[in-house]
């Protein structure tokens, strides 16, 4: 009886599935659109005007939607071809058109605007730009029904990407269409809010992989001064950007319009290209087919607009295309997306500014007339804050409210066939067949990926964890840490020789707002014979204050400069292959107290209090790798300051405030961002000669630094820095002021705030001194110029420093030009001045990776 009901029920449920579908295929509408040769216009648009719904065509011009009976007007449209404009009328039964559409011919105007095309072309941009705000601003709220299809295919990774632990992902991925489909109900309200309904959503990605938000198209604007982070075409400092070349106009549906050629003035790493069709006297964008590239990935991404409403001009379709080339892989990616609009709002104030203020056409406009309309325009449509903006940037608020359906991940065929506005093609029709077995195979990879990981990673095994050392949860909140086998061989330098010895650590994280941290580090010095340590506490507290207290304490070689301008990592290395020591090195005996803490915001104050004694050292009976001797422990110094034993009970106070200093509340702990104004810093240092301690001065500094951005590429930045001894009773080399400077060719630091032409101890100072850094980067200065170099993973520089100690009559300056990657590597130029005489020119290095290798 069950088994009798069962067939009876799946029976009735064919029959109904039937029937819905062939009431579906009678509402259907679809066709194809080709040119006058029968070739198919691959993503053409068709809006149909009734419904205020745009159509995207395939790659091979077909379309389908689904359409009730009734007398319809449709618009065709697509890139270099004549906008058609028709009506059909459909009855209860499925219909099937062909559409042929004209090449456009845009003929050069001659009456209107006079003079070259790149003038044609900005003095119909300057109208556009300057009317921006207005179509920016012009819904204040709408509701869209919106279909959205993307496709990803990678159809080469090289062999030499495809290491042990990525080769099975690599494979998989290699060579295999994905996609993607949703159809939503997106409500907009003004300014910028979105209510996103996700209807239905299907893909052949395994749900592990996150295919991120690939609507957020339809939330931006071509009308908004950045689109992703570049300048739009229609910013209002586009014209500093960009030439537009007048390329002629064409009749579309009784409305001339016009072909603008967007040319950017630079490479366009963060600028866009292509073409602007721009409605003459609305000053509205028509199609847009815009292209911009960044390392190794280039999008072309097309759109087109139609009246929506009286007045109102709204994308109905973009086809977004990707073609990936970067490191020998190579891929690409498809995306369309249609929308029909309903309950369309205008905001009155806006539809007020219709351009009647703008000059006539056969006026001269000037560029910063464009800018101050659409200046102005912005500020009078934009919405006012209601208060005070706050100085602390919190986690963006996300624009869109997402709903995602109940249903929406198990609607059937039906469902899609009812809102797919694109029709699949063969491949895509595959990858749905085979998604099944794609995700079991997805989880499978990354089921064994893990099981790798955690059996071969840095610090897994027992073997790793002695040699890279690891860090043991001893407790609740308490971890243990150490250095493992490969950090017992320390450093290496003329004076000690070799350092053999070991670090630890002892995290504790109970203390509410307050983490604990001990460190401590003992290394046998072979050449001397002794034992080297140092040990420290820290203790963070007043977390929206960045407060910290901490001590430490030890024996050490260390440099004789606090400002160092070679790093022990690398003066280590080129004293054991090449017998260089620029570094310098005391016998410091120390424990010092230091607390800091914001008294205000951006207003950070800090005290030091220390007792050391020093003692001078000389090279030992060790030699580089090659046998080389190094150079004297001895320093030259243009004051004849010397290093000698003493002891120094010191205090050290320092005061800098930054305005307006924005930061985020990150884990509980303020963190500083950024601001547009400079740093201002006082502090004062003495050495006091009381209870036995032998030094005796007394110095006060004060300093003022910032970095501005001066346009999309380059910043400037300066440090001005003056101070003087106001006694020096008793005092030695190891407490001069002392500057980060370095004569050798390589060093792991920027080239923007040390001397790279002076030798680290020279210029050392008991005196008073100016110090001054001027530094202006950007992707554009000279050899970036080049086509070959064009590329935004490098910047160029020009770096101006200069150093006077009036005391001495010495005027040390260097300027030099530097190519390279921030975060990478750099190679310089510079030359030396002392005074106005040339004193050398060298070639720099700078490799701040050697960082993240110690």
């Amino acid at each position: 009886m069950n088994r009798a009901l069962f067939f009876i029920l799946k029976g009735l449920f064919v029959i109904i599935a039937i029937l819905f579908y062939n009431e579906t295929e009678a509402r259907r509408f679809s066709g194809k659109i080709t040119d006058i040769k029968g070739e198919g216009i691959p993503f053409a648009t068709i809006y149909i005007q009734e419904t205020r719904s745009g159509i995207s065509s395939d790659i091979d011009g077909a379309f389908s939607t689904l359409l009730p009976a009734g007398k319809y007007t449709v618009e065709i449209s697509s890139l270099g071809f004549s906008r058609e404009r028709l009506t059909i009328e459909k009855g209860e039964e499925s219909i099937y058109r062909t559409f042929v559409l004209d090449e456009v011919s845009y003929e050069l105007r001659e009456a209107t605007l006079s003079g070259r095309d790149d003038d044609r072309g900005t003095s119909i941009m300057k109208r556009a730009i300057a009317m921006a705000p207005r179509y920016r601003y012009q819904v204040r709220e709408y509701e869209a029904d919106s279909y959205l299809k993307g496709t990803v295919k990678i159809n080469k990774i090289p062999a030499i990407l495809k290491v042990k632990s990525i080769k099975e992902m690599a494979n998989f991925v290699t060579g295999k269409l994905f996609v993607v489909e949703s159809h939503s109900t997106i409500k907009f309200t003004f300014p910028n809010k979105y209510h996103q309904t996700v209807r239905a959503f299907s893909s052949s990605i395994p749900e592990e992989i996150d295919p991120g938000d690939f609507s957020m198209i339809m939330k931006s604007s071509i009308y908004d001064p950045q689109i992703s982070g570049m300048v739009s075409p229609l910013s209002p400092n586009a014209l500093s950007y960009y030439r537009f070349l007048y390329q002629g106009i064409a009749n579309e549906s009784g409305r001339v319009v016009n072909k603008i050629l967007v040319v950017p003035k630079r490479g366009n790493s963060k600028l866009f290209a292509g073409h602007l069709y721009i409605v003459d006297n609305l000053w509205n964008v028509a199609y847009a087919e815009l292209v911009t590239s960044q390392s190794g990935v280039n999008i072309n991404i097309k759109i087109n607009y139609n009246e929506v409403s009286e007045g109102v001009f709204l994308p109905t379709t973009y086809n977004i295309k990707a073609d990936i080339s970067t490191l020998g892989i190579k891929g690409e990616g498809q995306y369309f997306s249609s929308a029909s609009y309903s309950g369309i709002k205008t905001n009155a104030s806006a539809l007020l500014h219709n351009g009647s203020s703008l000059p006539s056409q056969d006026s001269d406009m000037k560029k910063r007339d464009a800018s101050r309309i659409a200046k102005n325009l912005e500020r009078d449509l934009a919405p006012k804050p209601t208060e005070e903006p706050s100085l602390e940037l919190k986690r963006a608020v996300s624009n869109t409210t997402v709903v995602v359906d109940s249903t929406a991940k198990i609607r059937d065929s039906l469902y899609w066939l009812e809102v797919r506005r694109v029709p699949l093609r063969g491949d895509e029709v595959v990858s749905y067949q085979k998604r099944d077995s794609l995700k079991f195979e997805f989880k499978e990879i990354e089921k064994r990926d893990s099981v790798r990981s955690q059996n071969s990673g840095r610090g897994v095994t027992v073997i790793e964890k002695i040699f890279f050392g690891h860090k043991f949860k001893l407790a609740d909140k308490l971890h243990f840490t150490f250095g493992g086998l490969s950090k017992v061989v320390g450093d290496f330098n003329f004076v000690d020789g070799y350092q053999f010895g070991q670090n630890i650590s002892l995290q504790y994280g109970g203390f509410k707002n307050a983490p604990a941290e001990i460190n401590a580090s003992a290394y046998y010095s072979s050449e001397r014979n002794v034992i080297l340590w140092n040990t420290g506490i820290k203790l963070s507290h007043s977390p929206l204050h960045n407060g910290v207290i901490s001590f430490e304490a030890g024996r050490e070689s260390a440099d004789i400069s606090s400002q160092p301008g070679v790093s022990r990592f690398l003066n280590s290395y080129s004293s054991f292959l090449f017998g260089i020591n620029p570094v310098k090195l005391l016998d410091k005996r120390f424990v010092s107290l230091t607390s800091g803490i914001d008294l205000a915001n951006g207003l950070r104050s800090s005290i030091r209090l220390s007792a050391s004694s020093y003692s001078p050292l000389t090279n030992g009976n060790v030699k580089s790798l090659f046998g080389k001797e190094g150079e004297e422990n001895a320093p030259l110094n243009t004051n004849g300051g010397l290093v000698e034993a003493t002891s120094s009970l010191a205090a050290d106070v320092s005061l800098s405030y930054t305005h307006r200093y924005y930061y985020r509340i990150d884990k509980g702990y303020k963190r500083y961002v950024r601001s547009k104004y400079p740093t201002i810093a006082l502090r004062y240092a003495q050495a006091f000669s009381i209870l036995g301690f032998e030094s005796s001065w007394s110095r006060l500094e004060a300093s003022v630094k910032q970095r501005v951005k001066t346009d999309i590429y380059s910043t400037f930045s300066y440090s001005l820095e003056a101070g003087t001894y106001l006694s020096s009773g008793n005092i030695f080399l190891q407490e001069y002021k002392h500057f980060s400077s370095s004569n050798i060719i390589t060093s792991e630091d920027l080239f923007d705030e040390r001397y790279v032409m002076a030798d680290g101890y020279l210029n050392s100072t008991k005196g008073s001194w100016l110090d001054v850094k001027l530094n202006y980067n950007s992707e554009y200065i000279l050899l970036k110029r080049l086509p070959f170099l064009d590329t935004p993973m490098l910047t160029e520089a020009i770096h101006f420093k200069s150093l006077w100690l009036p005391d001495r009559g010495i005027h040390h300056s260097e300027t030099g030009y530097s190519i390279g990657m921030d975060d990478v590597g750099r190679f310089g130029l510079f030359v030396s001045f002392s005074g106005l005489k040339y004193s050398g020119f060298g070639f720099r290095i700078s490799l701040p990776l050697l960082k993240s290798v110690q």
